[in-house]
């Protein structure tokens, strides 16, 4: 399989984005909130 240039998108995201990737995959923003609790702010 051949890509032309056009077609190709490259980002550079540094390792905090690779993280956040991670942890939203994972959904633990979701689980923390279950667990502690979320501000009422």
């Amino acid at each position: 399989m051949s890509f032309s240039k056009s077609q190709i998108k490259v980002q550079y995201i540094e390792h905090l984005g690779i993280v956040g990737g991670i942890i939203d995959e994972m959904s633990l923003v979701d689980l923390f909130n279950q667990l502690l609790g979320t501000h009422p702010q």
